[in-house]
């Protein structure tokens, strides 16, 4: 059976790509910050807003799961492998081969170089736990909350797990609240019209400017720093809520919908396009990394997601299996 494409979550997806890579950039603390805040929760939310349970065997949902976060994983991650050797040469620095074997399976909560890789590992386990706990139909609210303490002991102790399962307690709370959103549809239970929806809309901002910018440090969920546990989720679950009800209305937009469609490859080949960046610039005398710039940050961000068009075209006309698609 096809299921029907939503517009507005490829919309929705197609953004959080765009702040995923301009995260990435040198941009200004501030804008750093607050995208930080709530860019990686708004993926698991999304994910798990899509959660459609499947009568289906374990091992099955295994296999699906992993052909489209393993499969994309494993080839990206053995693509990034040669260039991660020629960057540590670049650097005077050594990369063993068990190095490369330990960041290449995620073993020491290390990807290596290509740093948004790990986003598929963790994402594949949240969809098989939170499989696993929809279908032995217990209380799926308690369990979560269960992932949310121990994701809590996790956070205290600042260090990087292997396969990231530190990040996979915190993002099942996100997946949840993606799935229950689905279910309970706030804006037909809450009856939002127009004034309602500006006035939830900016208390939201409100919360997370406050709760993600001024009361909590920069987040990295990546190498486990979220400063204060609770502020950070109060300021990611804000956000998520307030972008579920800008884009929950919008149409099709073409260019969102091309980068959330193709959301996979962006996250993992932008970081060899901005590595690229970063060496052209060394040759440049380092003009573009001597300050944070906002210019210069979307200048670089515009460039890359132009750059990555031909790549997206490739891989879906001649190998979709490897960014977990099927060929047409």
């Amino acid at each position: 059976m096809t299921v029907k494409r939503l517009d507005w979550i490829d919309n929705l997806r197609g953004f959080g790509m765009i702040l995923v890579v301009w995260g990435h950039m040198n941009l200004p603390y501030i804008f750093e910050t607050i995208i930080y805040s709530f860019h990686i929760p708004l993926f698991f939310f999304i994910s798990g807003y899509l959660y459609r349970a499947k009568k289906e065997c374990l091992v099955s949902a295994i296999k699906r799961k992993a052909s489209g976060t393993l499969v994309p994983y494993l080839f990206f991650a053995a693509l990034s492998i040669p260039f991660g050797i020629i960057l540590s040469l670049l650097q005077n620095t050594t990369l063993s081969i068990s190095n490369i074997i330990i960041n290449y399976f995620y073993l020491n909560g290390s990807v290596g170089w290509n740093s948004p890789l790990w986003f598929l590992v963790v994402l594949f386990f949240i969809e098989i736990v939170y499989i696993i706990i929809d279908t032995l139909e217990w209380n799926n609210l308690f369990l979560v909350i269960l992932f949310f303490t121990l994701g809590y002991s996790f956070s205290q102790t600042h260090l990087e797990f292997p396969f990231g399962l530190n990040i996979v307690c915190y993002g099942i709370v996100f997946y949840y609240l993606g799935h229950l959103i689905k279910t309970i549809d706030i804006e037909k239970r809450w009856f939002l019209n127009k004034f309602k929806k500006i006035s939830a809309l900016s208390i939201l901002a409100l919360i997370n400017i406050l709760f993600g910018l001024f009361l909590n440090s920069r987040v990295s969920v990546y190498h486990n720093e979220l400063g204060n546990y609770f502020w950070f989720y109060i300021a990611s679950v804000s956000a998520c809520l307030a972008f579920y009800l800008i884009f929950k209305s919008t149409k099709r937009v073409q260019l969102l919908t091309f980068i959330g469609l193709n959301s996979v490859v962006i996250m993992c080949t932008h970081y060899f396009f901005k590595f690229t960046i970063i060496l052209a610039d060394r040759l440049l005398g380092g003009i573009l990394s001597v300050e944070r710039l906002l210019l210069i940050s979307m200048l670089e961000t515009a460039i890359i997601l132009v750059c990555s068009v031909p790549l997206c075209l490739f891989f879906n006309r001649n190998i979709p299996g490897v960014i977990g698609k099927k060929r047409l």
